[in-house]
């Protein structure tokens, strides 16, 4: 109020606020599919759900037929690794499957296919590349909020480029203001040789005092037999992190006594099918995890070994045919993460108040959920973060008033982001000479069905 009576004393131009935005579709709701409704954004926020199209004076209307569904939350990825070719050696052995993470990570072809190149990049400079390049990819595939990025130094400030395009809830969501590196969620690369008894007792405090709503901690992540992998759950509850501010990745070598213990302490497991597979030839007794009454969160983990996004990984997780329907492996990728984030307030559903993180999609609206499990790449129409058209059809985002789309082709549809730091196109003319150096080539920013 102070702020406003001194602009008007002083005639000051205020900012104009935004205009509301109304989009119809097949809204996706939390309690009922509503065919043929409308959801209507106001500054950054979802401020109604109808079944009538609303009459704003001034609104930006986007009329479609397609399916509204709430953005995804990644809670695991590494995601400036996005930029990399898959990773799957064959010969000579020792090849996947490997027995757990610190096999693979100590292979001379690992070394050279990826951390070395990745780490010259990092040290010279392409931070905000590779981020740019993660967050498109992951926009593409309906992700609105992802977790996992690295820092060349933890101690150092973040590049302001932090500030991306989908929200980074480990640096800067939005969520909790506009202060970078101060999110209560952490994730932890492992238990054993990643993490030393002081950054444990730090998490540790960080829970106890109320200052750190997740850790998301790497730990059982080998074969089912192999004994160093089963030997970080009990490293970790011996640390005292295995509580309701836990979760998991991967567990593959975990079994129901364990899946036991993390329901009654009331963590959490995120789970990484593709990556599992391919490179440890097993994933998480999933339907172990579920009948203990685990909340379960569907992940990526990073595009070299498993999906370069969270529609691909929904897709994958579909083809294992677990026994999950197309909408439970939804919710494990939308409202389950936003709970075991304790985001659920703020994101994950398509309500009232929420934020206006969401996607469209082209499908048949008779049936969203196999609609959503079987889509391609080019399906996905727009997705928005806090209000905010990034990505989509341009005739979208032109609906929208979105600023400069820049035409892109996805699997041989036409599509366009807007607002991004750097062009698209000098992005991966800059990322195709930087790889090139190592000998590498750009990874299609799109997995296209051949």
């Amino acid at each position: 109020m102070r702020a406003l009576l001194a602009a008007l004393l002083l005639g000051l131009a205020l900012p104009a606020a935004a205009a509301p935005l109304v989009i119809g579709g097949t809204i996706i709701t939390p309690k009922a599919v509503m065919a043929h409704g409308w959801l209507v954004v106001t500054d950054g926020k979802i401020s109604a759900i109808a079944k009538d199209k609303p009459v704003i004076a001034g609104a930006k209307v986007l009329e479609t037929t397609d399916l509204v569904f709430p953005g995804f939350i990644d809670l695991h990825n590494h995601p400036l690794w996005a930029v990399f070719p898959r990773f799957a050696p064959k010969a000579p052995p020792p090849a996947a499957p490997w027995p757990n993470r610190y096999a693979w990570r100590g292979d001379a072809r690992y070394l050279a296919a990826l951390q070395h190149p990745w780490w010259d990049l990092m040290t010279h400079g392409a931070f905000c590349d590779l981020d740019e390049y993660a967050e498109l990819q992951a926009l593409m595939g309906g992700t609105t909020s992802i977790l996992g990025l690295d820092l060349v130094d933890e101690n150092a400030p973040p590049p302001a480029c932090i500030r991306g395009l989908a929200r980074n809830l480990d640096y800067q969501s939005g969520f909790y203001g506009e202060q970078t590196g101060h999110e209560p969620i952490a994730w932890v690369l492992g238990v054993f040789s990643d993490m030393k008894f002081a950054a444990a007792r730090k998490l540790h405090d960080g829970m106890d005092a109320g200052k750190l709503d997740l850790a998301v901690v790497h730990a059982a992540e080998g074969r089912k037999d192999d004994a160093e992998s089963r030997a970080e759950f009990t490293m970790l509850k011996s640390w005292g992190l295995l509580g309701p501010h836990t979760a998991i990745v991967h567990g593959v070598a975990l079994g129901p006594k364990e899946f036991a213990e993390m329901a009654k302490a009331g963590a959490a497991l995120v789970w990484s099918p593709r990556s599992n597979m391919e490179l440890y030839g097993q994933t998480a007794d999933i339907k172990q995890a579920a009948a203990a009454g685990l909340k379960i969160a569907l992940a990526p983990d990073w595009a070299p070994t498993g999906s370069q996004n969270m529609l691909g990984e929904i897709a994958y997780a579909a083809g294992l045919n677990k026994g999950f329907s197309a909408k439970e492996l939804f919710e494990m990728a939308s409202a389950a993460p936003a709970r075991i984030a304790h985001l659920d307030d703020k994101t994950g559903v398509l309500e009232k108040g929420r934020a206006a993180d969401l996607f469209l999609l082209h499908g048949d609206a008779r049936d969203p959920y196999a609609a959503l499990v079987h889509a391609r790449p080019q399906d996905v129409t727009l997705t928005m973060v806090g209000g905010a058209p990034l990505y989509g059809a341009r005739a979208n985002l032109a609906a929208l008033g979105a600023a400069t789309p820049e035409a892109i082709t996805v699997c041989g549809q036409e599509r366009a982001f807007s607002g991004l730091p750097k062009s698209y196109k000098q992005l991966v003319a800059d990322l195709t000479v930087k790889l090139r150096a190592h000998g590498i080539a750009l990874a299609p920013i799109a997995d296209c069905p051949r």
